[in-house]
């Protein structure tokens, strides 16, 4: 009841609007269509996360994991006036993460971490944008500014070991399937260098549609299935359904909310994330 509360409030403070032209936004995934409003043509994306995994080894024996985004940042810049439209993206978070080792009732080991996350450089290519159905070539690299493994832990890009260098290509997709219902993909190859570990190569295949609801489609539900499958080092596959909300505020903003649930065995149990999308 008191969540429900405190979300009535912020909702009241920003003013939800009707008729706003922009597209309800997906949560983890980033949308194809390039806008052609130059007066709105720079996107940024303010995320808070937190994820919590646990697994026991034997009856007594448990191990948990924290992880905090607070906050994660990403910040895209389009150009329209070239042949073939493009966006350039930057994204960074600051990050804490802890991990408890207990046997029966006792903690015999704790830790925790605290510092920035990997810098990313992001160039999209607008291949086809169409009123129903965009898409987007991309490159992306990750720099290393992650001291501690354990500023990782739960975080849904695989990433693994301290110090890791990441390049990720391949294609983002934005389909309207009806007046109300958007479907928005991601599927990309990706590898990791990290500095006392070797090359770990991923495939990541990101989905989430997002229904919008009223007369003036100003807020939605939303619904993601995100998946990497790290297939080298049996590190395995991170599955997680995200189904969340979506509502719109002020002039052209998107306060966005979801519930992470792990769905196999190597992702993480839970986590909550909540964002603020907006378009300047």
């Amino acid at each position: 009841m008191k969540k429900a509360i405190i979300l009535l409030l912020i909702l009241s403070v920003f003013g939800i609007q009707a008729a706003q032209a922009t597209d309800l936004r997906a949560l983890n995934v980033q949308n194809a269509r390039i806008s052609e409003d130059t007066d709105h043509q720079t996107e940024l994306r303010i995320n808070f996360d937190w994820f919590r995994d646990h697994f026991q080894t034997n009856e007594f024996t448990h191990f948990r994991s924290t992880g905090f985004n607070l906050p994660r940042i990403d910040i895209r810049q389009a150009c329209t006036s070239c042949p073939i439209p493009f966006r350039i993206g930057l994204n960074t978070a600051f990050n804490i993460g802890d991990t408890e080792n207990e046997v029966g009732d006792t903690n015999v080991l704790e830790r925790s971490a605290i510092g920035f996350g990997n810098l990313g450089l992001t160039i999209e290519a607008g291949l086809i944008q169409k009123d129903y159905y965009s898409l987007n070539a991309y490159i992306n690299q990750t720099f290393p500014m992650i001291h501690n493994d354990l500023l990782i832990a739960g975080m849904l890009r695989p990433v693994s070991g301290a110090n890791a260098y990441g390049f990720q290509t391949g294609f983002l997709y934005e389909w309207h399937l009806a007046d109300n219902l958007i479907w928005y993909g991601d599927i990309g190859y990706r590898f990791d260098i990290p500095d006392n570990a070797s090359t770990q190569h991923s495939l990541v295949y990101y989905n989430e549609a997002v229904l919008a609801l009223g007369d003036e489609h100003n807020y939605g539900l939303l619904l993601g299935l995100l998946g990497n499958t790290v297939y080298s080092n049996d590190i395995g596959t991170d599955l997680r359904i995200v189904p969340g909300f979506t509502a719109k505020v002020g002039d052209s903003g998107q306060l966005r909310f979801g519930l992470p649930l792990g769905i196999n065995p190597d992702s993480t149990d839970i986590g909550v994330q909540a964002g603020y999308f907006v378009e300047l």
